[in-house]
This record gives C-alpha cells, structure tokens and sequence, in this order.
C-alpha cells in the first residue's frame, strides 16, 4: 500500500509542476468552452442574420388580385416601417399585367425585379373562401435565389403571406406540384450556408490527417531511438527532414484527396432542401486550394513533432489548433473579410476564399494570394525544420 501511495504522488506531482503537460491538460477544456461559446453566437448570426442595407427592394406584382394595394404588399409596408434591419432600405413596387407575369418571370433578374408575386384572379376578395381543388385560389412568389437581397425579400414576403392569409394554395401548379420559386440558377442561401460549413468541416478533416501522421515522424523515433541512429549515417540532415516532409505530403495528399471526394459527394445530398451543386470550376479551385492547405498544416505538424520530445507531447500542442483553426474558419460567415489584406493572413484567408468560391463570387487576386501564401508559408516552415534538424539539443534530447 505504501508503494502505491508512493508511486500515485509521484506521477500526481510529475502531472501538476510539469508547464506542458498542464497545457495538455486544461487547454482543450478551456478552448473547447471559448471556441463552442464563440461558435453558437457566430452560427445564430451567419444564418439568421440580415446584411442586407442602403438598397431598394424591387417588387412586381400583378394587378388582378381584386383589391387596389393587396394585404401582403401592406405586410411588406409595416414590416419595413418596423423592423430595425430594415430601416436604410426602401421599396419600389411595379404593377404588371397578369398577362406579362410568365415574361416577367422569364426576364426576372434582366428586368431588375428581385422578387415577382402573381396573383390568381380576384385572389383577395376569394381567398377566405374554402379551397376548391377544382379551381385553386394560389399565390405564386418567384426571386432571383443569386441575389442576397431578392433572398431576404422572398423569405419575408412568404413569411407574411402565412400571416395574411387563411386560406390559400402557394407556389404549386394546377396538378398541386410545387413551382421553383427560384429562377435564378445558383441559390445565395445554399450558397451561404456552404461557406458557413464546408471550410469548418474541411479544416477538421484535414487536421485529422495531420493529427494522425505528424506527431509520429520526428517525436516518435526519438522516442524509440531510431532518429539517433538515422542521424550517424553521411545522409545531409537537411535531405532527411526533406525526404521526412515529402513522404507525409504524399500520404496527406492521399488521405485529403479522398477525405475531399467524400466531402464534395455528400455535402449536397446532407443539404437535400437546398439548390447547390458543384460546378466543374469550383471543383478545381477547391482542390487547388484543399492541397495546398493541406500541404500547410503537414509542415506546421512537423515542425511541432521535431520540436517536441514525444509523441504525446506533439499530439498536446497539435490538438488545440483544431479547435482554433475551425474557429478561424467560420469567420467569413459573420466578418467581412472581402477586403484583399485577409488573404494575406494564413487560415482567414483559407477560410473567406473557400466561402467566397461556394457563393460564386471569389477574386482572382484574393485566390492566387491565398495560394501563395499557403506556399510561402510552408517553404517558411519547411526551411524551420531543416534548421531544427541540424540542432543537435532539439534532436537527441
């Protein structure tokens, strides 16, 4: 019993007045509680939030709904005249004919309409009335989905629309199927949604891979004894840390190429209610960007297990800059990060030019930077660890 006592102390006390493994210990704890606090407030934000301001919203209506200022054209009215998000705004509506709705709809974006609403004749004096299948009293709103702000008028025209009206049949055919509302051919909202996820999802996929090769390379054999011994053969200690980075990228490069397939392929079926596809280009973008991330965190990884004396002490100082990074890579959902000075700060970047890509609307500068970076940085990182390779203290301590 003695011995047990004696021994419980000691790894108590090896646990408590060691600086790093505390670290190990608390850290994650602490930055799992700032990173999810952080988190719920930015993901509240990017996907209820309204940042549409100083414009005019656009809306067409045809002139047969029986009534001289229909009731959800006064529910826009009271709700722009109340609503705190909505004060710089205005509202510019435009009567049609009934006969010109299909052109209108047709030559919605061309037109400048952002939001097209069309009436079934007489729709206001009929539509407390019960619904007759044989002759449906409807309501047909139609938006450009590409345009912020024809998406944020589109959800509070439909939102009053349950508000004004009891009775009613909306956005559905003759046969009771749906109608596309949307007739712009990419859908902003999908779009946002994506670039709230994807570079979250993708910074913790690839990190894993990182997590799994990485501490093992440098700290792992000085573990076992086996880089003291690679270190007394006439190979340059510069080429070994080389030949170490180069194999990691590879098996990286394969584990990230499969990890991004995985994640193209099924994100758009995960989002089944919104319109998002990837497009050839995007494809190609994203794996240019995916690769040379991905090549950044290796040599960060690397560096952290050459500098570290262990395996478990590598894994300690790795595993918190997940949760950092995928903090960085949801900013973009709440920050502006537009301006072309983020894509010279390394994982921001990463993140807005990954969101900008889903939403169609990514810089050709703010991309190539975003590129160069990640490779000027990794170069950084990778003449690092040939310096740390020739540190005979850092090496067989």
């Amino acid at each position: 019993m003695k011995n047990i006592k004696t021994v419980f102390l000691k790894e108590l006390k090896r646990f408590f007045t060691d600086p790093r493994m505390l670290l190990a210990l608390f850290l994650p704890g602490i930055l799992i509680f700032i990173v999810y606090s952080i988190m719920g407030d930015i993901m509240k934000s990017a996907l209820t939030g309204n940042n549409v301001t100083e414009t005019t919203y656009n809306i067409a209506y045809t002139d047969n709904s029986g009534s001289e200022k229909p009731a959800i054209i006064s529910f826009f009215d009271a709700y722009m005249a109340s609503s705190e998000n909505e004060k710089t705004n205005e509202v510019k509506y435009t009567p049609i004919p009934l006969a010109d709705a299909e052109k209108t709809k047709d030559n919605l974006v061309g037109e400048g309409y952002d939001v097209l609403i069309v009436f079934s004749n007489n729709f206001e004096t009929a539509v407390y009335t019960p619904k007759d299948p044989a002759n449906p009293n409807h309501i047909d709103v139609y938006y450009d989905g590409a345009s912020e702000k024809a998406s944020n008028a589109y959800q509070i025209i439909t939102a009053g629309i349950s508000s004004c009206y009891n009775n009613y049949f909306v956005n559905v055919d003759k046969d009771f199927k749906p109608i596309e509302a949307n007739v712009s051919e990419s859908d902003f909202m999908a779009g946002k949604v994506m670039g709230f996820i994807f570079p979250m999802v993708t910074v913790s996929l690839l990190f894993s891979t990182v997590m799994s090769t990485c501490p093992d390379a440098v700290a792992g054999e000085k573990e076992r004894g086996t880089l003291a011994a690679m270190l007394l053969t006439p190979i340059k200690r510069s080429e070994l840390a080389l030949g170490k980075i180069l194999a990691l990228a590879v098996v990286s490069a394969a584990s990230g190429i499969v990890s991004f397939l995985g994640l193209a392929g099924s994100i758009p079926k995960l989002m089944g209610g919104l319109d998002f596809n990837f497009s050839g280009a995007t494809i190609v973008l994203l794996a240019f960007l995916v690769l040379t991330t991905l090549f950044l965190f290796v040599t960060i990884g690397l560096t952290i297990s050459s500098v570290a004396k262990t395996t478990k002490e590598a894994t300690s100082y790795i595993g918190p800059m997940m949760m950092i990074l995928m903090l960085t890579a949801i900013l973009p959902a709440i920050l502006d990060t537009s301006s072309i000075g983020f894509a010279f700060i390394p994982f921001l970047n990463m993140a807005s030019c990954m969101a900008d890509i889903l939403a169609g609307g990514v810089s050709v500068p703010f991309f190539l930077i975003t590129i160069g970076m990640n490779v000027a940085v990794s170069g950084l990182l990778i003449y690092l660890i040939t310096r740390i390779f020739n540190n005979e203290r850092l090496m067989v301590s």
